[in-house]
Parts: C-alpha cells; structure tokens; sequence
C-alpha cells in the first residue's frame, strides 16, 4: 500500500461531500431568485396573524438548520485551510 493510498479515504470523503453540494447549490440560486417574488406577493396578501406566524415559524427552522450546516462547512473549509498550509510547507522543504 502506498503512502498516498493511506490518506486517500478523507480525500474521496471530501469529494463526495463537494458533489453533494452541487444540487444544494442549485436550489440556493433558485431560492435567493425566489426570495424577491416571494416578498413581493407577501406585500400583496393580507395575511392573518395566524397565517403570518406559521410561515414565520417555517422561515425560523429554515435559518437553523443553514446556520448549522453553514457552521459546519466553515469548520470543514478551516481544516482543509490548514492541511494545504501543511502540504505546502511538504512541498517547500522537499523541493528545495
């Protein structure tokens, strides 16, 4: 087994991690283009109280939930911050 065979299973973990983003990704786009039209049409509905705190409640668990998984991506983008920080010091002190 080579050396980078050892270190290959975080680096297909990762890579299926960025595929995943790919449709997540998409849907953003979409929904800031959405997000617009959807203030627009709110402005135009006279919603009761009722209605306006179910929606509001379903905003709030929407902003947890991408707080968190934005909260782990920048944890992830740290780690992997410090590993090309790693490799590039590799680079230098073996290329020289």
């Amino acid at each position: 087994m080579g050396k980078i065979d050892k270190l290959m299973d975080f680096i297909w973990l990762l890579n299926a991690q960025v595929n995943s983003l790919h449709e997540p990704k998409l849907l953003t786009q979409n929904a800031v283009k959405k997000a617009k039209e959807f203030e627009d049409r709110l402005k135009e509905i006279n919603l009761s109280g009722e209605e306006a705190d179910i929606i509001k409640k379903e905003f709030e668990n929407s902003l947890i939930y991408m707080k968190e998984t934005s909260k782990k991506l920048a944890e992830l983008e740290e780690e992997i911050f410090a590993i090309l920080e790693n490799l590039t010091q590799i680079i230098k002190t073996t290329m020289q």
